[in-house]
């Protein structure tokens, strides 16, 4: 009996609301005046801003912190340029340290969202260069899908890669190489990219079509900030090159 009249109370409350919201969607609606205030640097709040005094300055301390050294200023650009290559080269050879068979690296160059200049490295840079929180992965494609995805870069005129070399003649690509060796479309190879390109963004489709995804549970920015570390602790400047990995004709 007591479970009975449990279910008819239950059962009462839920017609009971299901009678309100349909009342409501009945009421005419309303146009309330409504008043734009511009938000600009006169709109303060001193509580708030003594609330948030400390962390800010713990946050900004920590931003500051030098992890290494750059030996000269480096841009982005296409179809490759010095910080492109550093940050593809970064990501291929972290990515190796998980899975050692890696083929490539590819990052979009709108990803990389400043210039990397001469001297200290801090924590701050790496965020402002890499602003997003792109995870990594290592994804697995047939090799007509790698040629598909060289056509891709082409026709945005250049990416950032490692592992891989394209020449670039009329928007589409020629001589497609892997670790110097033609593309074999027999073959499955390995890219180490993120989750951001793994859904085919950015106008790089052929991404999606991987046949296998493995996590590495850690951030683009995860691998910038162990390979500039590392690299102080050997007493290593970060340098980058241009190799003509991308070539247009």
């Amino acid at each position: 009996m007591e479970k009975a009249i449990t279910t008819f109370i239950i059962i009462m409350i839920v017609v009971s609301i299901t009678m309100y919201h349909n009342k409501q969607s009945e009421v005419e609606p309303q146009i309330s005046n409504v008043e734009l205030i511009e938000v600009d640097g006169s709109l303060q709040h001193e509580a708030m801003r003594n609330l948030i005094a400390p962390y800010k300055a713990t946050k900004e301390a920590s931003m500051n912190v030098v992890i290494g050294e750059a030996m000269e200023t480096m841009e982005v650009g296409k179809p490759e340029s010095k910080l492109t290559n550093l940050v593809a080269d970064v990501l291929l050879t972290e990515g190796r340290k998980y899975i050692a068979d890696v083929d490539i690296a590819i990052v979009n160059v709108g990803s990389i969202r400043r210039t990397l200049y001469e001297g200290d490295i801090t924590i701050g840079d790496v965020f402002e260069i890499l602003p997003f929180d792109n995870a990594l992965l290592v994804l697995e494609y047939k090799g007509a899908d790698i040629l598909a995805l060289a056509d891709a870069i082409a026709v945005k005129g250049g990416e950032a890669i490692a592992g891989m070399t394209l020449t670039i003649r009329d928007g589409k690509a020629e001589d497609v190489r892997v670790g110097g060796v033609e593309v074999d479309t027999a073959k499955i190879y390995k890219v180490v990219s993120t989750d951001y390109l793994s859904w085919g963004n950015d106008q790089l489709g052929p991404l999606a079509n991987y046949v296998k995804s493995t996590p590495l549970n850690m951030m683009l920015r995860d691998a910038v900030f162990d390979y500039v570390t590392c690299a102080t602790i050997r007493e290593e400047k970060i340098v980058s090159k241009l190799d003509k990995r991308i070539i247009i004709r």
